[in-house]
């Protein structure tokens, strides 16, 4: 009578558990469908001109699953509804400053498949917009008229025509929250038109750019003051068949922006190159421990803030980082992105085999901007540890390899 009272005890206790959780994950979805009005919009205008506007100002268009999503099934039909030339804008002040990783880290703490779907679909579709001109000869014009980060790097950067604005601010922060740089970025920082050094500072550091070191480093194509886009917009729909010339398209950009150029005042690249070379370059076989001396060694003030930069990050994650930074060198972006979907699934775990969840606490949730890395030098991270962040998933994983 008593095993039979506990065993009855206990399967209450245990129902009452399972209807808090689904209340918890039923709240958070909430959170996502409640958002007023649509997260992205769609319009088909004259000569198969089409806009696509990310519209979560509130959250800087930060990357939601539900967001993603909708997005896939856009860039599906575009091609269906006589697309020729694609406008990617955001409302606000970002085109999109990344992934929604706040609720991706509280997957990983519920131990939700949530993380794997986020990180598969996101990169599925970034691949998609890679291949669009390839595939479908849809020519996308990507306006980065304010913060372009992460996720939002994702869905522009791989695109033939990327317009820089003086309001341009562009990172891949994520060595900052225990992540690497993603969304093909591993693939794209080594191919700069500045050299692979840029890209190494860029990828292990985090460091901002504006519009002027943009056009330097060769990630945005084109320079046109925000005043202006409005009448880039009118120029495209003006031209009729010609908007599936991308030539004709990449001229249009230069003549509506005239001879107007960045503001170099906050640039950093081009005045600082040679120091960027000696440090980052070279860095087939550098480990990142060389770097940070080299940049110590350099002695420059420049080198000082990127030496305090690189050195407060999270010592795992800039180790991984540079090692598929070396690795993508010879790859295809196709290889690359398939890889990156590994880097991200061994990332969702929490300490101490990864530092997301503490990095995502640190800047997101409690926003101490003190985050405890573990290992806490680079000295302590072993090659052992970063290795075992490529290696092929389990026979369990709830989505398998990427497949793209």
């Amino acid at each position: 009578d008593f095993w039979l009272k506990l065993g009855r005890a206990l399967g209450r206790m245990l129902r009452a558990l399972q209807r808090s959780c689904s209340r918890s994950l039923l709240q958070r979805s909430r959170q996502f469908s409640s958002e007023e009005g649509p997260l992205v919009s769609l319009t088909h205008g004259a000569n198969g001109v089409s806009k696509l506007l990310l519209q979560r100002p509130k959250k800087l268009n930060s990357l939601s699953l539900p967001m993603i999503t909708e997005l896939t099934e856009k860039y599906a039909g575009l091609a269906a509804a006589g697309t020729k030339c694609l406008i990617l804008d955001g409302e606000g002040r970002a085109l999109c400053a990344g992934g929604d990783v706040a609720e991706v880290r509280q997957g990983v703490l519920d131990g939700s498949t949530s993380p794997q779907d986020f990180f598969y679909d996101e990169y599925y579709l970034d691949y998609q917009i890679a291949t669009l001109y390839e595939r479908t000869g849809i020519i996308q014009v990507s306006l980065w008229d304010g913060i372009v980060m992460g996720g939002g790097v994702g869905l522009s950067v791989h695109s033939p025509i990327k317009v820089a604005t003086e309001k341009t601010l562009f990172a891949m922060p994520e060595t900052g929250i225990g992540l690497f740089p993603d969304v093909g970025a591993t693939w794209a920082l080594t191919r700069l038109k500045a050299g692979s050094a840029v890209g190494m500072l860029l990828g292990l550091t985090g460091q901002r750019l504006g519009a002027a070191d943009c056009m330097y480093a060769g990630l945005a194509t084109h320079y046109c003051p925000s005043e202006r886009l409005p009448a880039l917009e009118d120029k495209l729909r003006s031209l009729g068949p010609q908007v599936s010339d991308l030539d004709i398209v990449s001229s249009v950009v230069s003549e509506v922006a005239g001879d107007s150029k960045p503001d170099q005042e906050k640039a950093v690249l081009e005045s600082n190159a040679a120091a960027i070379d000696r440090c980052f370059g070279s860095s087939s076989d550098a480990v990142a421990e060389e770097i940070a001396e080299r940049l110590k060694a350099e002695g420059s003030e420049f080198a000082d803030k990127v030496l305090k930069t690189l050195l407060s990050k999270s010592p795992l994650s800039v180790k991984i980082s540079l090692e598929a930074l070396k690795r993508h060198q010879s790859v295809t972006l196709r290889e690359a992105i398939i890889t990156e979907y590994r880097l991200a699934h061994w990332c969702m775990r929490d300490q101490p085999e990864s530092d997301f969840c503490e990095g995502i606490r640190a800047v997101l949730v409690d926003k101490d901007n003190q985050p405890k890395w573990v290992p806490p030098t680079l000295e302590e991270v072993t090659a052992a540890q970063v290795e075992q962040f490529f290696a092929p998933f389990p026979d369990d994983h709830p989505r398998g390899e990427l497949k793209i």
